[in-house]
């Protein structure tokens, strides 16, 4: 390991001397990352943090600014005792230098939002309504996501003093967004007298989202469906209609959901027939284990090769691959296999699926995806109409690669795959 020839302190204070400091200081962690922060390192950034009296220089860089990088040191691996200083003393200089750039009229948004995280990561209860003044400035900050997503954990204090914070009147842009989400998830823990959108304007925003045709907004849809169980009866009925009559099944399985929750029958039956559509039917059988009614799940869906290609369908659905199952699936080979990746004997399974428009047109979107080791689609490289052993050798290469096996062929092919599978 390379010996430092600086401690943090003497780290930060040299890069702050810079002429842009947040640039250099970026730089001069770099050596920093992974290691664990000790005491003393915690002390020597409290201290530095303290000299700071002209917080405009530690601003200067916009998304690059000094500041950030200051206060994402509060989220580096620490040990107990440098957690306790960083909470005990840090948090004040870190809140003395966050006052100060929220004054500055043109301080950028990104290092003001980080800070902000911070206060959600420590649980600073004097952070709540800086992070709520903040988040009114700058709705639209993608990170607010994360720092919500902290204030919705079961063990975090100060959930619902936010959402208090924020419920009159409510956030604009993506901030509406995810106060909902958080509102909703106190809502299922038991958390929260009274949600925030179970007002006149909570009502016409979820009405909004609900009517929205676009898909992109499809996401802000469904959490407006998850809010129904906590919306006053005589308001939730129009609104539950229209979710159920979303173009999307997530959301019709969100309003599914919320009448389950409060006790109808309806959105258990719609539940346990999506549990027969494996597009759909893990999702449906999560909400049903979180109502508790798994014995709603059809007995067949169980079976080995529907499980497979419900695996298959989530998968390919996730945002990083196709954001949605596809229209078309089969099941096109299965076997069990000796796998050099696992070293043991295994049942795989191959699918062929394909992706059509609106009106059931093939969109070229098709492709060959393997379930029973790592659930992938190899895009490009497996192609429907491949022999399966081809595409078992495939993927076999693929996985020795995943997992920098030594067995691993110095060249990706469907021949080496299958020499290694002895097919």
């Amino acid at each position: 390991m390379t010996r430092r020839k600086r401690d943090l302190a003497e780290t930060i204070r040299a890069a702050l001397e810079a002429r842009k400091p947040g640039h250099r200081l970026a730089k001069a962690l770099e050596k920093w990352a992974g290691a664990e922060l000790t005491r003393a390192d915690a002390e020597g950034l409290v201290a530095v943090m303290a000299e700071q009296t002209a917080v405009g220089p530690l601003v200067v860089g916009d998304d690059e600014c000094a500041l950030r990088y200051l206060a994402e040191l509060f989220q580096a691996d620490s040990t107990d005792d440098a957690t306790r200083v960083l909470r005990d003393g840090g948090m004040k200089e870190l809140t003395r230098l966050f006052d100060a750039a929220a004054e500055l009229p043109d301080c950028p948004t990104p290092p003001l939002a980080v800070v902000c995280q911070m206060f959600a990561l420590y649980a600073y209860a004097p952070g709540v309504q800086r992070v709520a003044e903040t988040v009114r400035r700058h709705p639209d900050e993608a990170i607010w996501e994360t720092v919500f997503g902290l204030y919705g954990e079961e063990n975090h204090p100060h959930g619902p003093a936010l959402v208090e914070q924020l419920r009159d009147p409510l956030p604009d842009g993506f901030a509406a967004v995810v106060l909902l989400d958080l509102a909703n998830t106190l809502g299922r823990q038991k958390r929260l007298e009274r949600h925030p959108f179970d007002t006149a304007d909570g009502y016409q925003r979820i009405e909004a989202w609900l009517t929205d045709p676009d898909e992109e907004h499809f996401h802000s849809a469904h959490s407006a469906a998850a809010a129904l169980p906590f919306l006053a009866a005589k308001n939730r009925t129009a609104l539950a209609a229209l979710a159920m009559d979303h173009p999307a099944v997530r959301v019709q399985m969100e309003a599914a959901w919320a009448s389950a929750y409060l006790g109808g029958t309806a959105g258990l039956k719609f539940l346990a027939r999506l549990c027969e559509d494996p597009r759909h039917s893990l999702t449906a059988r999560r909400y049903l284990d979180d109502l508790g009614q798994s014995d709603r799940v059809p007995a067949p869906v169980r079976e080995p090769d529907f499980e497979a290609m419900a695996q298959m369908c989530q998968w390919l659905a996730h945002p990083s691959e196709h954001g949605r199952p596809p229209e078309e699936i089969e099941l096109y080979d299965t076997r069990e296999l000796d796998w050099p990746p696992t070293n043991d004997r295994r049942r795989l399974w191959l699918f062929k699926f394909a992706y059509l428009d609106s009106n059931g047109n093939d969109t070229g979107r098709t492709g060959l995806g393997l379930v029973g080791s790592i659930t992938f689609s190899l895009g490009g490289e497996t192609t429907a109409d491949m022999s399966p052993e081809d595409a078992y050798g495939v993927h076999c290469c693929w996985e020795l690669e995943v997992n920098d096996d030594p067995r691993a062929p110095k060249t990706r092919s469907a021949k080496a795959g299958r020499k290694l599978l002895g097919i």
